[in-house]
């Protein structure tokens, strides 16, 4: 400890703050801690080796051993992504189920994924549509869904406030300051009271749920998804099942497939959409059980699409609504987002998936176009329908499949009815209806001339 005397010190009185006993503990910087063994920090010409000092990572604790990546090559700037850009000639491979149109921000390199089973083996190759995993990712579109979700996650039921409007009082404070046995106390209209407001008070005019449209949250998690891909993080799997709806089977299945769901692991966020001949919105039902596995891993729905927000409260007085402001429908918990996408290293998408994923985004695709292209459309082949017949219809989902089959099935019940919609009235093309909303009365008109009876009036 360096102390000195105060005889010393009186010629100047400044020191003594300096060598105060405050300041006497404290180390004086590098100084004590760096040795001087002849050379300390001497430049010892341009082949100089510093130890420890390398442009890259190798020693940060997420690297590509800690962390494997999926993809076949490891990412680099003399690639353009991480992934096949051919077809294997070993390997079966499926192209995208909608034809593939480069839009503004794709990147114009084929994407080609191998494919997974569960046994860890490549069976097939998958091309990738451009439009969803080639959109050169924005740092400033994926930072407002990341903000969002931030924002939205928030519990706002437990973010109260001081109200005390909720309750009518004839007066402030009835009871003087003193000698009454109630000193100083308010005039407890406050929920501390039991006699108090009980309900949940409004919310500050901060405390808002935020919007999002459409738009920026499909742009922003198709970045997100090709950033994945960019990064080597991206798995495509024929199908996500477990033998039985246990937590060992998914445990079994994590280990055989080397994804790490351990709370200090890389974590996997999956996607699960059906195999790719069975195609399904709903999660396979073993693996949703399996899944409830306290680590880090999230099962999210296969769509990277959200609804239109509304706001039903917009307008109305802020005194009267008991939930957050803002936007009344917030998006799902179980939706693909930014967090998630970038706390969990692993992105395993279904081969299910990617059909409903190219099935949501075709109409974007096509409206993304400039009018020149999108007239041209008609005359490539585009726009063939099933419906009129110019292709085999499209492979849908097992739930339109199995609503169209029970539809085909019970259309036999309607052919005792005069308005079977199975089997139209004669006139029914030249028809059209008017409806009054004022009584509720259906009017149809057949060239003009009213055709309606009394009961459809």
């Amino acid at each position: 400890m360096r102390r000195l005397s105060p005889c010393a010190l009186a010629s100047a009185g400044i020191r003594h703050y300096i060598f105060s006993s405050r300041y006497d503990a404290r180390a004086s910087g590098v100084h004590d801690v760096s040795p001087r063994d002849e050379g300390d920090f001497v430049y010892a010409g341009g082949a100089q080796v510093i130890p420890g000092s390398h442009p890259l990572p190798l020693y940060h604790p997420e690297n590509t051993v800690t962390r494997p990546l999926v993809s076949p090559y490891l990412p680099s700037p003399k690639r353009p992504h991480p992934y096949f850009m051919h077809e294997l000639p070993e390997l079966p491979h499926f192209d995208t189920t909608k034809p593939i149109v480069y839009t503004v921000g794709t990147m114009k390199e084929r994407i080609v994924a191998p494919v997974f089973n569960l046994k860890n083996e490549v069976v097939h190759t998958r091309e990738l549509d451009p439009f969803i995993f080639g959109f050169y990712p924005h740092t400033v579109e994926m930072s407002k869904n990341v903000a969002y979700w931030l924002v939205r996650c928030q519990n706002f039921s437990s973010m109260w406030d001081y109200e005390t409007r909720e309750i009518w009082r004839r007066a402030k404070k009835n009871w003087p300051n003193t000698g009454m046995g109630m000193a100083r106390v308010s005039d407890r209209k406050n929920h501390s009271y039991p006699w108090g407001g009980h309900s949940s008070p409004a919310k500050p005019w901060n405390m808002l749920m935020p919007t999002m449209d459409v738009r920026t949250w499909s742009k922003s998690n198709r970045m997100l998804v090709t950033l994945k891909l960019l990064q080597g993080k991206l798995q495509v799997v024929e199908n996500l099942t477990l033998v039985e709806p246990t937590q060992e089977a998914y445990l079994e299945l994590c280990r055989s497939m080397n994804w790490d769901v351990r709370h200090n692991g890389g974590g996997v966020l999956f996607m699960d959409g059906g195999s790719r001949l069975a195609p399904s919105s709903e999660y396979d039902r073993s693996f949703f059980f399996g899944s409830f596995f306290n680590g880090r891993n999230k099962l999210v729905r296969p769509t990277l699409l959200c609804d239109e927000p509304y706001d039903y409260n917009r307008s109305s007085s802020k005194q009267k609504t008991k939930g957050p402001k803002g936007q009344k429908n917030p998006i799902p918990i179980n939706r693909f987002n930014a967090y998630d996408a970038l706390t969990h290293h692993l992105l395993v998408i279904t081969e299910g998936a990617l059909l409903q994923l190219e099935d949501e985004l075709f109409a974007h695709k096509l409206s993304i176009l400039p009018p020149h292209i999108r007239a041209q459309l008609p005359e490539n082949g585009f726009l063939d329908s099933a419906v009129l017949g110019d292709v085999p219809p499209p492979l849908q989902t097992i739930q339109v499949e199995a609503a169209g089959r029970t539809e085909e099935s019970e259309s036999v019940q309607y052919s005792a009815f005069y308005d079977n919609p199975y089997k139209p009235w004669a006139d029914e093309g030249e028809a059209s209806y008017t409806v009054d909303a004022a009584d509720g009365s259906v009017q149809r008109h057949v060239r003009s001339k009213k055709a309606s009876w009394k009961m459809l009036s």
